[in-house]
């Protein structure tokens, strides 16, 4: 059997580079210690190590110090702690309708629940939430606005920058969920100027599944309630949680062979080889799009897509088919592995026409993709669509 295609790099990256293979291989099998429960030297060391990460990915988004990243188990805990943590009866939150289930089964849970109350801001054509439609949905109540940075289903990018700025000025707070974009793209905190950025590490940053991050801007922590409360492996002699960063939020024994792997995948990860490895994927992307576009059953989505605003993820349908026949036809015939259906993001299903249809066959590329994968991809659409 040859080796399969992956192209569902906005799952995740896979495979991990060797390093964090290594890295973790060598944790099992000959540490598998916890890190900051010891006072001997090879707990500290691991504990160090961590912090080593922690410290490296602060550096590569500009944050103020280390300590404003708190490691979660991924993205979705992380968006989790930020609306959970934030939100409370009579809040009022504006969310675009890109947003994953991350985000909006959180605070559907949290309408129910707590009364906070929400209002949903649509793209226009071209797959963009303007800025001044999220601003112009807020109303005197309104205490945060939620918008990704780039879609998980449409690949277009959002522009935060704007969005951050305006909220800024009505004291509005801020969340940015940057899955798509943390490792895919360069990331600068302050000159985004949010109030809370979320991402898991195991896409762009190629770390280990089971590896995630919240930034607070200095002075959220005041306002955010932990989701967990218990050992730190600090002040333990005390019955209330810690107030410092980030052990506020960091209960319980740390993902150690997880953060491991971060460390070690951090260690060659750099705002130069993002935009080099960035640069090289756009290219491959622009190729696959052009492509795709002159095989005639096919549709891309959103259709007056831009080529150039966008991340490496496509989503399309052939038209008169099931993407999820589709799907399984590339992975069983061809084997080619793509994501089709929804992507937990339904709302965006209902901006672009494809509820009824089952969704999206989506691709996305990451740093291992190669010309000759898509080459692959493309040819077997072809045939696929008998074209």
């Amino acid at each position: 059997m040859k080796k399969p295609i992956y192209l569902d790099h906005a799952a995740t990256s896979a495979p991990k580079p060797e390093r964090v293979a290594r890295r973790v291989r060598d944790y099992l099998l000959n540490e598998g210690i916890s890190a900051g429960r010891g006072g001997y030297e090879r707990a500290m060391q691991v504990g160090r190590e961590i912090e080593n990460g922690r410290a490296r990915l602060a550096n590569l988004l500009n944050a103020e110090s280390a300590s404003r990243i708190v490691f979660t188990g991924g993205g979705t805990e992380a968006l989790n702690l930020a609306l959970l943590g934030f939100l409370g009866e009579g809040d009022h939150v504006v969310i675009s309708t890109l947003e994953h289930n991350s985000v909006l089964r959180p605070l559907n849970m949290l309408e129910t629940k707590r009364g906070v109350r929400l209002s949903y801001v649509h793209p226009d054509e071209q797959g963009i939430v303007a800025a001044e439609k999220l601003i112009a949905a807020c109303r005197p109540e309104t205490k945060l606005i939620c918008c990704l940075h780039a879609s998980n289903v449409t690949g277009i990018i959002q522009p935060i920058e704007e969005l951050c700025r305006l909220a800024r000025r009505l004291n509005v707070s801020t969340l940015i969920d940057a899955a798509q974009t943390v490792g895919h793209l360069p990331i600068d905190l302050q000159k985004i100027d949010c109030d809370f950025l979320a991402a898991p590490c195991h896409k762009g940053l190629q770390a280990p599944l089971g590896t995630g991050f919240l930034y607070l801007r200095p002075g959220m922590e005041q306002h955010v309630l932990p989701l967990q409360f218990g050992g730190t492996g600090t002040q333990s002699e005390l019955a209330t949680q810690p107030v410092e960063l980030p052990v506020r939020y960091e209960s319980g024994s740390l993902a150690v062979p997880a953060l491991l792997g971060l460390s070690a995948a951090l260690s060659e990860i750099s705002n130069e080889s993002i935009r080099e490895d960035f640069d090289k994927r756009k290219r491959l992307s622009k190729k696959c799009m052009e492509e795709l576009a002159e095989i005639e059953s096919v549709i891309i989505y959103p259709q007056f897509y831009s080529k150039d605003n966008r991340i490496d993820v496509i989503s399309f349908n052939l038209r008169n088919q099931d993407p999820r026949i589709v799907g399984t036809i590339l992975d069983q015939h061809f084997q080619i592995e793509v994501r089709t259906g929804f992507h937990c993001a339904p709302l965006v299903h209902e901006d672009l026409g494809t509820t009824e249809l089952g969704g999206t066959i989506r691709v996305s590329l990451g740093s291992t993709t190669t010309e000759e994968e898509i080459e692959t991809f493309l040819d077997a659409i072809r045939q696929i669509a008998g074209a």
